[in-house]
């Protein structure tokens, strides 16, 4: 049975989030690159930095030489001397290629994936390549390489899509296959376009069979049997209304229709999801449904488990994993973006972390 629960919840004041992702990034005044972490600030450069990317435990840069630096743990370390050809950063891992050497930084450590690998997909617990020059497509997930398809089998697919912890493709045939925890699951579908991934699941539109179809913890249901208008995939979850305008989730193996009229609009990135009616935006969350009056969506950014929102009278407030933390101020006007799941305001030549219900406030560089 679903844990999903039909009655709105509305958000809690809470002045303490745990386990919340903390770390940000600023250039102080006099250029010199700072790292906050979980409240505590440290200078690292005496100099601005570039291609920063940050993680839920990491943060890599390139510093003046052209180095490609790492941070962790209050320690930094040289990953490459040279900024490498492609980069994807996720909350758990930074994956990166030079020229063809695919490698990992996780936990603090730099591994080497393949010496010689073509295109790569990342997500946050599975990362997938080609190998060259067998054309093997290949795996890593829960420190483990593993083959996926060997070039004999299918000498190249189609297209594929990585979220999270699984994988769904075209090979040659345009049959559409799942890659989920070390084994392949075919869907039976041909020619499938609309697909989309998140952990644990993938739902596709099968326009031959006219059904929408999701395949969640390696089992596969047909969750209507009518072509629907449209849909959104998160974390364990799927959004969609169908051609009657009646909006639905499915979570944990059920389905629940939320409204017989269509939102004004629903969006989803890991493991958030949120729609509006009439500018009341509702978040789900780990199965419950939160409200929040008079929000739009333009005054909404999204991270992994959080959002920052304001209505046009109000101060930010915090959603973080069901709680909200709104007894905080930051001055007018403001910019706001998450790394990850860490607010950052930029006032005047102040930048703020909002980390654990507080706002620890910098100054920083005159734009």
């Amino acid at each position: 049975m679903a844990k999903f629960y039909f009655s709105l919840l509305f958000l809690a004041t809470l002045s303490n989030v745990y386990s919340q992702s903390g770390l940000g990034v600023f250039h102080d005044y006099m250029n010199n690159f700072h790292v906050f972490d979980k409240g505590i600030e440290r200078q690292i450069e005496n100099y601005p930095v570039t291609n920063i990317k940050i993680g839920n435990d990491y943060i890599a840069y390139t510093d003046s030489k052209n180095s490609f630096i790492s941070y962790y743990n209050g320690e930094k370390q040289v990953l490459e001397e040279n900024f490498p050809n492609q980069v994807v950063a996720t909350p758990k891992a930074l994956i990166y290629k030079m020229q063809q050497r695919l490698m990992i930084f996780e936990k603090g450590e730099k591994k080497l994936l393949s010496k010689n690998a073509d295109k790569f997909a990342a997500g946050d617990s599975l990362i997938v390549w080609q190998a060259l020059p067998s054309m093997n497509y290949m795996s890593y997930e829960n420190g483990e390489i593993k083959t996926i398809i060997y070039a004999t089998n299918a000498s190249v697919i189609y297209d594929y899509k990585v979220e999270n912890n699984i994988m769904a493709f075209n090979d040659l045939d345009f049959n559409l296959k799942i890659y989920f925890k070390g084994k392949i699951y075919d869907t039976e579908g041909i020619r499938i376009n609309s697909y989309e991934c998140g952990h644990n699941i993938v739902a596709f539109i099968d326009e031959y069979k006219n059904t929408f179809n999701v395949f969640y913890n390696g089992e596969f249901k047909v969750i209507s049997k009518e072509i629907i208008q449209d849909f959104k995939v998160s974390n364990d979850m799927v959004a969609y209304t169908d051609t009657k305008d009646n909006f639905y989730i499915f979570y944990d193996g059920a389905i629940t229709k939320i409204d017989s009229r269509k939102p004004d609009y629903y969006f989803s990135k890991n493991n958030i999801l949120f729609y509006a009616f009439d500018s009341e935006l509702k978040i789900i969350y780990d199965g419950q449904i939160y409200s929040e009056p008079l929000i739009e969506q333009k005054n909404i950014i999204t991270g992994n488990n959080s959002l920052v929102y304001f209505s046009n009278i109000n101060r930010p407030k915090y959603f973080y994993k069901g709680k909200i933390v709104e007894n905080f101020y930051v001055q007018k006007p403001y910019t706001i973006n998450l790394n990850q799941d860490l607010p950052v305001f930029k006032y005047n030549n102040t930048i703020g972390f909002l980390y654990e219900g507080k706002i620890y406030e910098f100054t920083t560089r005159s734009n």
